[in-house]
């Protein structure tokens, strides 16, 4: 092998570092590489990034870049096979411990709802790899494999793997980078990912063991020691997965109401967490599938995964997988490029894309999918990474193909990784027009589609009322998406007072020891996700002002994707029952939210003293404990809740009658929809339900169908069928004269009602809002019937939900 001349002769070759077997020239030369990879990746995404390209291609970049500098070479002492064996190494550590933190960073509910699809989009691409794979395997042996094959099989069964492969830490990587995990098809494309990774894992471990006993033994279950192996490995991988729950679980117990656990606790975690992944490393297979598990089984309550989270996040982001990507790239030996090794690599990727591409397409009906949805999501599933290099030892050493692929297989990783790049940005543009131009609204949602929810807060206080209400709104936790919640916080205005950290524990005015905002919010949130199953994943935010507020709440409810942003209203509920506004600067954050936001809007005027009933300071599943229940309006169940719902007309109050029908849904909830009909417009000849009929069969005139009250007509029958007429809400019309009837009749809903959802109005009929102009002065965010029950001040008046639908705007004509 040829050397340069030593540029630090000093430095004797045989000095070693304390670490077995690694000399120390080549740690100095990681340690540049990493550091000049990490650089330059920093401004290449600075430019990229406009683009909106994933910081994985410019690491990637960067580590060409890198590598073409002839470090290896410049330090003399420095053996090539052992840099190679580091870096394989390093590669192997590093997708365990983010795949640790991918699996606790996975909605499993969300992925329990998309499983169908996961497993049809997963069968047809594996299946179309393997057909693709076994029809060219006959013509691999000439044209880039320069040593015999011992079996044409061997071959075959070593291409599937490579073709169908895809590399999960990288597609994981770029879609939660982009944000693309708040989509349904980015959550589907992940998922996809995992499970392909996770089959050619095992049948990697599977043709390797099998190959192995094959030499050794006719009798395979005998004389295999891998074999042996693996059954003891899967026995103390199970075992380990198995107890990680009560484990945590109590460590939690030990740590409750505190943000981290203890540095001891952190310390014993992080190490029985490193050393059950190595398990399988140790004898001789993967460990990936391991670190995913015990992600998977780790709870996401409690201190725990905030403490291991803040632990290892800020690193392995910053750190960790730049050079991971880089070492992509650092692996190029420039002198042996040529044209024998890159058009192998070439062919590689279009037979790699050409099976991914055909799988996916056949997927697409099944899955409701366009087809060119389909061939983007194909691409993402075709980036190999690194997991191709890694199974190129036991290629080698069976014969399969000589060295020279293993240049030719990084060339095909490095063209798949970065296509994914801008084809991750074509994904990410298309769902954001999508989310854009949709009606985000719980009226124009399907019995099959998923409810997103963002919920905000601004003190612990405040949160248990808008956390019952979306436990309420999940029927079914098992499949409910994570629901986020943003929770305002103030730091103090002293800058001297200030600490790096927002957890640290204050004083009361006694001297004792009190928990910060966020912690006491991270026990309330804590609470509700063990009792409600529902996942809830908490978003801190340093309050800056109503207007930053109002932009940091729909810039997060469009980034969740979320169709109902959930708000606590600015009237708050004083001790004597007085409703009050306490600070003008939450009077003008619901002002601008409902300006601003790209979904439906739900203001909550929680009243947590109420006299009567039961309160929504705690879920569900813990108030019929204390014996607080009633008879549901239309049978002899008993419920926990309640709730009306008041319609008088328009957009607002079909989404108040949509979301109280949602509640309707859970087991806890009685509803009770009452209608607002002035008696000079009512015909007293046709029902409501004659006339909903007649709209929704069409037998109206062609130029009544559009307007609104033939909407609302429609609406209604529909609501009529589906719940009413199902005996799951009761439905009534209320015939009013005057504005003091419906001030009358909503007053009167003090002490039978916990929850009264209206709509805010403005686009209400203008006959049933004569003479209520007083109360839309007065409650300008919340309208005039809102405003009534809102300002009621009665103990036993309940809480108030005031929705605000979603309007989609639309370019008028010419206006391009």
């Amino acid at each position: 092998m040829g050397r340069s001349i030593s540029i630090c002769p000093q430095i004797d070759a045989k000095v070693l570092t304390p670490v077995p077997g690694v000399a120390l020239d080549m740690l100095i030369l990681v340690a540049i590489q990493a550091l000049a990879v990490i650089v330059l990746a920093k401004f290449l995404h600075l430019f990229l990034r406009r683009y909106n390209q994933p910081s994985a291609v410019s690491q990637i970049l960067a580590g060409v870049a890198v590598g073409g500098m002839g470090l290896r070479k410049a330090i003399v002492h420095v053996d090539v096979d052992n840099v190679e064996d580091m870096y394989g190494n390093y590669v192997a550590c590093a997708r365990m411990i983010y795949m640790f933190l991918a699996g606790l960073d996975l909605d499993l509910a969300a992925l329990q709802h998309a499983m169908r699809r996961c497993v049809a989009l997963t069968y047809a691409t594996v299946a179309a790899s393997i057909l693709v794979a076994a029809v060219v395997s006959s013509g691999m042996y000439g044209s880039m494999m320069h040593s015999p094959v011992k079996t044409p099989e061997l071959l075959a069964a070593t291409l599937m793997l490579a073709l169908t492969n895809t590399s999960s830490i990288t597609v994981t990587r770029v879609v939660s980078e982009m944000n693309l995990t708040a989509t349904e098809n980015g959550r589907l494309v992940v998922a996809a990912a995992m499970a392909t990774n996770l089959i050619c894992i095992f049948g990697d471990g599977v043709l390797s063991s099998t190959t192995e006993a094959k030499e050794k033994t006719q009798d395979l279950y005998r004389g295999s020691p891998q074999v042996a192996k693996g059954f003891l490995t899967i026995a103390i991988v199970g075992v380990a997965v198995w107890l990680v729950r009560p484990v945590v679980t109590r460590i939690n117990q030990r740590n409750v109401g505190q943000h981290h656990v203890r540095t001891w606790d952190l310390a014993l975690m992080l190490l029985a967490l490193w050393l059950v992944s190595n398990v399988p490393q140790f004898f001789g297979f993967d460990g990936m599938p391991t670190s995913l598990a015990l992600g998977l089984a780790f709870p996401r309550e409690g201190p725990a995964a905030r403490s291991v989270t803040d632990a290892l996040a800020p690193s392995v982001n910053g750190v960790v997988l730049p050079f991971y990507f880089a070492t992509l790239g650092l692996r190029l030996d420039y002198n042996s490029m040529s044209g024998a090794i890159i058009v192998p690599g070439i062919l590689l990727t279009l037979l790699g894309m050409a099976g991914k591409a055909m799988g996916a397409a056949a997927a697409s009906k099944y899955l409701n999918i366009p087809v060119p949805d389909a061939l983007r999501f194909s691409v993402l599933l075709n980036v190999k990474g690194h997991v191709d290099t890694m199974n190129m030892k036991f290629a080698k050493s069976e014969g399969v193909w000589a060295e020279q692929a293993l240049y030719a297989m990084i060339i095909g990783n490095l063209i798949s990784t970065i296509i994914a790049g801008p084809v991750a940005a074509a994904v990410l543009r298309r769902e954001k027009e999508a989310y854009a131009t949709r009606h985000q609204a719980v009226e124009s949602l399907g019995e099959e589609e998923e409810l997103r929810v963002l919920a905000c807060a601004h003190s612990p206080h405040a949160a248990p009322g808008i956390l019952s209400l979306v436990e309420l709104l999940v029927s079914e936790p098992q499949e409910q998406p994570a629901v986020h919640v943003v929770h305002f916080f103030e730091v103090p205005r002293d800058r001297s007072a200030r600490s790096p950290s927002f957890h640290q524990r204050g004083r009361d005015d006694d001297g004792k020891a009190v928990p910060d905002a966020v912690t006491q919010m991270n026990t309330v949130v804590d609470v509700f996700t063990r009792a409600t199953g529902v996942c809830f994943r908490q978003i801190d935010v340093v309050s800056l002002g109503s207007a930053r507020d109002a932009k940091v709440a729909c810039r997060s409810a469009g980034q969740t994707h979320a169709c109902l942003l959930l708000l606590p209203c600015y009237k708050e509920q004083r001790y004597d029952g007085k409703m009050a506004c306490r600070l003008d600067e939450r009077r003008q954050l619901n002002h601008h939210v409902l300006e601003g936001a790209p979904c439906t809007v739900g203001l909550l005027v929680d009243r947590p003293y109420r006299g009567t009933g039961v309160s929504f300071q705690v879920p569900s599943s813990v108030a019929p404990e204390t014996g607080k229940t009633v008879l549901h309006p239309c049978s002899d169940r008993a419920v926990t809740h309640v709730i009306a719902a008041v319609f008088l007309g328009g957009p607002d109050d079909r989404e108040a009658v949509s979301l109280a029908s949602r509640l309707a849904e859970h087991p806890a909830i009685g509803l009770t929809v009452f209608r607002f009909v002035k008696r000079s417009t009512y015909d007293t000849v046709t029902s409501s339900t004659s006339r909903a009929a007649a709209a929704a069969s069409g037998e109206l005139p062609e130029s009544s169908r559009h307007d609104q009250g033939a909407v609302d007509e429609r609406f209604l029958w529909r609501f009529y069928e589906n719940y009413a007429a199902r005996e799951m809400a009761m439905y009534v019309e209320k015939v009013v004269e005057s504005p003091a009837d419906v001030v009358e009749t909503l007053e009167g809903m003090a002490g039978m009602f916990s929850l009264v959802v209206v709509g805010r109005g403005g686009r209400q009929p203008a006959e049933l809002m004569a003479g209520l102009e007083r109360w839309a002065d007065a409650g300008g965010e919340l309208g005039p019937v809102a405003e009534i029950l809102a300002s009621n001040e009665s103990m036993e008046m309940g809480s108030v939900l005031v929705m605000q639908q979603h309007t989609v705007a639309v370019a008028a004509p010419g206006c391009q």
